[in-house]
């Protein structure tokens, strides 16, 4: 089997990531555009953006970032639009986008629960039926969806989160038939602890940040707790072609947790 030079695998294809302002977002746009494509960040955070850019030039890539909240179906849609405007196509979806709500079932508000699906879980749904009509006219086109191992097994401390990672899941499962067809190929990526600004903050709110986080990593049957690169790579893998015949599958990604004990 001959595969292409893996060091420039997405030369002239247009990756969209949502979420790219920091952590595993971040790590993506980096790495997709490390190898050769023009990737368009969607982040409504502005400045998150702006870093990322900085981190792309320096590597000497391609990136164009786009301040807009991707829970917003109008401007899930201009965002698109914009995309394929400027570059005519759009090859891979990461829906990365993502927030966490650590609060159990006791003091979970609606407007809580109605937050964490409309970033979480409805923004993957705007990007992907976005993306849809150019993916099938182009008889070919890639959606990551990443979730969670909290969407796998759960957990008391953030039931919103964790109910929006199963239904990313679900979606996956469910785009990935709808798309096969079409030559589109839909997989999630079930991250676990992973060192990102995210996990700082959960951290930084305990009593004890530092005591916290060793004895997170105590857990850790690899020792260390999972960084963007570790996703990333995983990520450039199921868009390439050598993933051809994977799709409606999750991978996950957590250096044995699940496979031990999670609580």
């Amino acid at each position: 089997m001959q595969y292409v030079d893996s060091r420039k695998r997405f030369q002239e294809r247009v990756v969209i990531v949502t979420g790219a302002g920091n952590g595993i977002g971040r790590g993506a746009a980096i790495a997709f555009a490390q190898e050769g494509a023009t990737v368009y960040g969607v982040d409504l955070d502005p400045r998150g953006l702006e870093a990322t850019q900085q981190c792309i030039r320096h590597g000497g890539g391609e990136f164009v970032g786009l301040p807009a909240d991707v829970a917003e179906p109008a401007t899930a849609a201009r965002s698109v639009e914009q995309i394929l405007q400027r570059s005519g196509r759009a090859d891979v979806l990461v829906n990365n986008a993502g927030i966490n709500m650590a609060k159990r079932i006791g003091v979970l508000e609606v407007a809580d629960w109605d937050k964490v699906f409309a970033t979480n879980l409805r923004s993957a749904y705007l990007f992907s039926k976005a993306v849809w009509p150019t993916f099938q006219r182009q008889n070919a086109g890639v959606i990551l969806n990443i979730a969670s191992i909290m969407g796998q097994v759960g957990g008391v401390g953030a039931p919103a989160y964790c109910a929006t990672k199963s239904g990313i899941l679900m979606l996956s499962r469910c785009l990935a038939k709808d798309g096969a067809p079409h030559g589109i190929r839909v997989n999630a990526v079930c991250p676990g602890y992973i060192d990102t600004p995210i996990m700082d903050r959960a951290l930084q709110a305990m009593p004890d940040p530092q005591s916290a986080r060793r004895e997170l990593v105590g857990r850790m049957p690899l020792g260390r707790m999972g960084t963007p690169d570790d996703i990333a790579a995983a990520l450039l893998f199921l868009a390439s072609a050598e993933a051809g015949y994977i799709s409606g599958a999750e991978l996950t990604i957590d250096g044995a947790v699940t496979a031990t004990q999670i609580d």
